[in-house]
């Protein structure tokens, strides 16, 4: 009995850690997102075509966009998320952002190309630390009720 709660409370460490690193992982897709806004200048790009790529049989469409600089360069660069649909129409004006030194890092200035990756780290994060936390509460109580074994009779 006690080899099985041992196995679950190794479980429960491991779901903890997963937990941990997830929320981690979000810090950084967080403070990477704000410190690249930071700098960032704003731009009206225009999607122009999709880069199509075809992953385990599945195909993935990536926007082609273009944006005129502050300086007043034309720079061509593809959005940061692939999907199984064409998210823009073509001709379809999107917010970006770039920055000066580099614009041929531009991103698209949306929610879901910005912040979706650190908030299904966080909830993905949240989940873990609290099921492991919960798993491991849960065992301790079952071993401080488990009847001990008493002298031979």
């Amino acid at each position: 009995m006690r080899l099985a709660f041992g196995i679950l409370d190794l479980a429960a460490r491991l779901v903890l850690a997963l937990g941990i690193g997830c929320l981690l992982l979000a810090a950084w897709l967080a403070w990477n997102t704000l410190s690249f806004a930071r700098n960032a200048l704003p731009a009206t790009g225009e999607v122009v075509s999709y880069i199509e790529k075809t992953e385990d049989g599945a195909v993935k469409f990536r926007p082609r966009i273009r944006f005129r600089t502050e300086s007043g360069s034309i720079v061509t660069t593809s959005g940061q998320l692939s999907a199984s649909s064409k998210r823009f129409e073509i001709g379809t004006q999107v917010p970006m952002l770039y920055e000066p030194a580099k614009p041929m890092e531009a991103r698209v200035a949306l929610f879901t190309d910005n912040w979706l990756g650190a908030c299904i780290a966080v909830l993905v994060g949240l989940v873990g630390v609290a099921g492991g936390m919960l798993l491991r509460r849960s065992i301790r109580r079952e071993l401080g009720n488990a009847p001990r074994p008493g002298p031979p009779a």
